[in-house]
């Protein structure tokens, strides 16, 4: 999930201009503040917070870790905890001229509803086919950019998000979106892995910080602790076909600066699936995704 995330996150919009800039970031003088107030809704502000909040202001290597459930959904039926799921989001935070940029590298499994471990095999309750889960990833494409006034999406700047929420010293930040594209896999060449033609996605990602390291205004990043909603066509390993009906996402985590707090269960299939995504800085070359893999993995399907 790109949170990184997440992802993917799992996660970005934009604000307004500042006066100041933080030297390690290395942007022009007027952009990122730094010695004025840091409060909530303050314009001058809120480039920075976010940023401290999902990432890093200045150059350096995060992850995001989080565990959940995946549930499904259909009409005229209770919703179903299918699996449990668990997955690690690696940010690579670096600074290009006077941008900030991400680039993420996430992957994460399926578990048993009873003990978490990772699925071999799971009895789907909808068909009753016994089914081989399907690992989740994504990541190694283009880095995202984010400058002064907000993300960079091709020539128009997305505003970060100002809904910040404070009680007491705790403070929280929600952030959605939602999109429709076509499915890389047709239903005609896989008539029981493809959801559709198209595919539907919605997310919503609510952060929560500690007000003092997120307005600490010699701090370059901050703590976080996230909750993460999302719903999207039937998952291909699923082989749900066309049926009405799409899955949840519902998982909690939070940002991550040392390996050694990573939960044991994830870094044991880190270490069996991506050896080197700790070590390495882009743990693999190109993009890649969860579709694309399935679909070289599986190959074809005929119908039966």
């Amino acid at each position: 999930m790109d949170h990184s995330n997440g992802r993917r996150s799992f996660l970005e919009k934009a604000s307004l201009l500042a006066m100041t800039t933080l030297p390690t970031f290395g942007l022009a003088k007027e952009s990122f503040n730094t010695n004025k107030q840091h409060y909530p809704n303050n314009p001058d502000d809120n480039a920075n917070n976010y940023l401290r909040l999902i990432g890093s202001l200045t150059p350096r290597t995060l992850y995001s870790w989080f565990s959940g459930h995946l549930w499904g959904i259909v009409p005229g039926e209770a919703p179903k905890a299918l699996t449990t799921l668990q997955g690690l989001a690696k940010s690579n935070w670096d600074v290009d001229g006077e941008l900030l940029t991400k680039q993420s590298f996430d992957l994460g499994f399926f578990g048993d509803l009873e003990n978490g471990e990772l699925l071999q095999t799971w009895t789907n309750p909808y068909t009753n086919e016994k089914v081989k889960p399907f690992p989740f990833m994504y990541g190694g494409g283009p880095k995202t950019s984010y400058g002064p006034n907000g993300k960079l999406q091709g020539d128009k700047v997305e505003a970060y998000p100002n809904t910040w929420v404070r009680s007491g010293n705790q403070v929280w930040l929600d952030e959605y979106g939602s999109f429709q594209f076509k499915n890389p896999l047709q239903p005609e060449e896989w008539p029981h892995s493809s959801a559709g033609e198209e595919l539907l996605f919605g997310s919503s990602t609510t952060y929560s910080a500690n007000a003092d390291e997120l307005f600490d205004k010699e701090a370059t990043t901050c703590g976080n602790t996230f909750f993460w909603t999302a719903i999207n066509s039937w998952e291909p390993w699923m082989r749900m076909g066309q049926r009405p009906g799409f899955v949840m996402w519902r998982a909690t985590g939070r940002k991550i600066f040392d390996v050694a707090e990573i939960p044991d269960a994830i870094k044991a299939y880190v270490a069996k699936v991506q050896p080197n995504y700790f070590e390495d800085k882009r743990p693999w070359k190109g993009r890649r995704s969860t579709y694309s893999s399935y679909m070289e993995a599986r190959g074809p399907e005929t119908k039966e």
